[in-house]
């Protein structure tokens, strides 16, 4: 019998760092993905974002609107957010991977976490950051107040020109030859491809990619949609 605990994650949303106030939300707009249409910034952690959501995810377009502030609140989590924010010019990686626990999991978060807690966060709740390899896309962990699938019944059900519905695979490149032990691991559970390559790219398919389609946001955005 084996002593491991199973994997008890699931993906949550995924992230990409954008300019602030996200100029880039108009490109995908364009392209026929309805957004939330309104900017959430996150109390005192200095940062901001606005998301386009889907039947089973989102993708959060993110960034820090007082650096200061976010890096005094994400460096002791290991994440070094200027240097996400530059990335074109730093070589980090511009993406994160939010996941949540299984609904009733009790299990440890399976790789070294540092906790961040802000004013706004509910309780005693916290998000479990993994995010030291800069390379690499940075991991979080929210508990289930934060979830997806705890807000999700209080917002219009997603209805995108595009006609996507559902993200059904992902896909990051890295600068990184070889891949951390966290990230291994999220691929080996079959979360998300992780390949290495000269410049970053998060591909998202939508609906097993059904219709045969793909649109390629480089270079406003390092993102590839296929659907």
């Amino acid at each position: 019998m084996s002593n491991l605990s199973p994997f008890s994650l699931e993906l949550d949303h995924v992230v990409i760092f954008v300019s602030p106030d996200a100029p880039e939300a108009q490109s995908l707009a364009a392209l026929g993905l309805d957004g939330f249409g309104g900017v959430t910034r996150h109390g005192d952690l200095g940062t901001a974002s606005t998301a386009f959501f889907f039947e089973n995810t989102y993708l959060e377009l993110f960034w820090a609107h007082d650096e200061d502030q976010a890096r005094a609140k994400l460096l002791p989590v290991g994440m070094d957010i200027g240097a996400r924010m530059r990335w074109r010019e730093t070589g980090a990686s511009p993406f994160g991977l939010m996941l949540c626990r299984h609904l009733g999991a009790t299990h440890p978060i399976p790789f070294p976490t540092r906790s961040l807690r802000a004013e706004w966060m509910p309780g005693e709740v916290a998000i479990d950051f993994a995010g030291s390899e800069a390379a690499e896309p940075y991991v979080g962990v929210v508990p289930e107040a934060l979830a997806y699938r705890s807000f999700r019944a209080g917002i219009p059900a997603p209805a995108h020109p595009l006609g996507v519905r559902r993200l059904s695979a992902i896909r990051m490149t890295t600068s990184r030859q070889s891949l951390s032990a966290t990230a291994r691991l999220l691929v080996e559970q079959g979360l998300v491809v992780i390949e290495p390559a000269l410049e970053p790219l998060m591909e998202l398919t939508f609906d097993g990619g059904a219709a045969g389609k793909s649109l390629d946001l480089r270079p406003i955005l390092p993102l590839r949609l296929k659907y």
